[in-house]
């Protein structure tokens, strides 16, 4: 069909052509092409155009998109497999052909962006290491990073520092990751730190606790819905959509039913989701980063988890150590939740009592890091130029009122600790040992208890 002195000038050029007629069948296909998707052009040249890509289809190859509508489709990125399984993302100018007024087929010139795409999400990683990503300043205060990065991660623990290198070698591949370790710990502080030092670091990063809705309710924020799958039902893209080019963290993912388990595998299977009633798939580039409280081990023998999604989920597992394992730590975040939220608060840095220290040093952190923040916040709001006693929260001031020779006794009958205080401290040491009975599980715990998983 193309005589040699037309061959020899399109296999000059730097851009892909690929030529086909109206059934879709492959009339000329030029050398950069061939270079551009791993093929070589006698491969190609009359096969259908899809037979070589089957991650490509009618609806999202370009080329027969002008086939089907004989309009032009221009400047349209497009990414798919080659028959090796790489990448390749390509920007296609796509034109109907006429030939005696007759449509004839479709002619498309395309640029590899997949060289560029690699460079791209390295030069976004190394921007986000050097400047994290900002979000712009309100009230006149001073704008603060998006997300958490491992900079931001306050440790003088030898074991810390360990988990962190491995996690940012982690963070530099595209890898599912499974981050364990009790309530508090940081696991979510993790799982931001790790997008924000990745490739996709200028994409979504989209986290859902999986125990916050019962499972028929999760399905449709996962999924997403089109309008009349059920009663009041919209047309929306669930977070497995909205987190395309980025991540997704999916918490507590221990707490997710099981059928419901077995769709997510279906996902991550095929890298495509389905909304709530209908009859597509879209294809979607997420990563995934999952937490639970429990050890991975823990989860897979008492079957809250399905083993194939765990393996799945589980490529590295990161297991982050409670607080009271990493003394070394306690000083060393007391200072700078002192800092940082006198900061917040615009306010200067009060004293803080040695009984205060002594109290802080003397407690377990069942709730961890994040309970540690919240006793600091909570004092640094109502105390003055001292942060004493009096500005601790009622059970640590219970703790506090004991004898500093009997540990963590505490006489809940003294007359110098009221009711409330009473009741908090009997009410909070039934909670722990529910707590430690399950080994964390605050499903379980609350059932022990007698009460709703929502009020524990």
């Amino acid at each position: 069909m193309w005589d040699d002195g037309l061959n020899q000038v399109l296999d000059s050029l730097s851009e892909g052509i690929h030529i086909v007629d109206i059934n879709g069948v492959t009339l000329y296909y030029n050398q950069a092409m061939g270079r551009m998707e791993g093929l070589d052009p006698s491969e190609v040249v009359g096969r259908g155009l899809l037979s070589h890509f089957p991650t490509l289809s009618k609806e999202t190859s370009t080329l027969w998109q002008v086939l089907q509508s004989q309009n032009p489709v221009l400047q349209v990125s497009q990414t798919y497999l080659n028959p090796r399984g790489e990448k390749i993302t390509s920007v296609n100018d796509s034109y109907p052909l006429y030939q005696d007024g007759c449509f004839v087929g479709a002619l498309e010139v395309s640029r590899d962006l997949s060289r560029e795409t690699k460079l791209n999400r390295k030069v976004a990683q190394l921007q986000n290491e050097l400047h994290p990503p900002l979000i712009s300043a309100k009230n006149g205060r001073l704008p603060k990073p998006l997300y958490c990065t491992f900079a931001d991660i306050q440790t003088r623990s030898q074991i810390m520092h360990k988990l962190l290198t491995k996690a940012k070698r982690v963070a530099a591949s595209d890898v599912n990751v499974l981050i364990s370790g009790e309530t508090g710990t940081g696991k979510e502080m993790f799982a931001q730190s790790i997008h924000a030092a990745s490739a996709r670091a200028r994409g979504p990063f989209v986290g859902q606790n999986c125990a916050a809705f019962p499972e028929g309710l999760l399905e449709g924020i996962l999924f997403g819905t089109v309008r009349g799958s059920f009663t009041g039902a919209l047309d929306r893209p669930g977070l497995l959509e909205q987190a395309q080019g980025g991540t997704i963290l999916l918490d507590e993912l221990d707490s997710m039913g099981l059928s419901l388990q077995a769709k997510l595998l279906r996902v991550l299977q095929k890298g495509k989701v389905r909304r709530l009633g209908d009859t597509k798939e879209k294809e979607i580039d997420v990563r995934f980063l999952a937490t639970t409280n429990r050890p991975g081990e823990e989860i897979l023998r008492d079957g809250s988890i399905r083993p194939d999604l765990f393996y799945r989920l589980s490529v590295v597992d990161l297991y982050l150590p409670p607080l009271r394992e990493r003394p070394e730590d306690l000083g060393l975040l007391i200072d700078y939740f002192m800092e940082h939220y006198a900061a917040i608060q615009e306010r200067s840095l009060p004293g803080l009592q040695p009984s205060v220290t002594d109290i802080l040093y003397r407690h377990d952190w069942p709730g961890n890091v994040r309970e540690l923040a919240h006793v600091i916040e909570g004092g640094l709001v109502i105390s003055d130029e001292e942060f004493g006693v009096d500005e601790l929260p009622s059970y640590l001031r219970l703790l506090g009122a004991s004898d500093l020779g009997q540990g963590r006794a505490t006489d809940v009958f003294s007359s110098r600790v009221t009711l409330l205080e009473r009741t908090e401290s009997l009410e909070r040491q039934a909670i722990q040992q529910a707590l430690d009975e399950t080994k964390g599980n605050l499903t379980r715990a609350a059932n022990a208890l007698g009460i709703s998983r929502q009020l524990l």
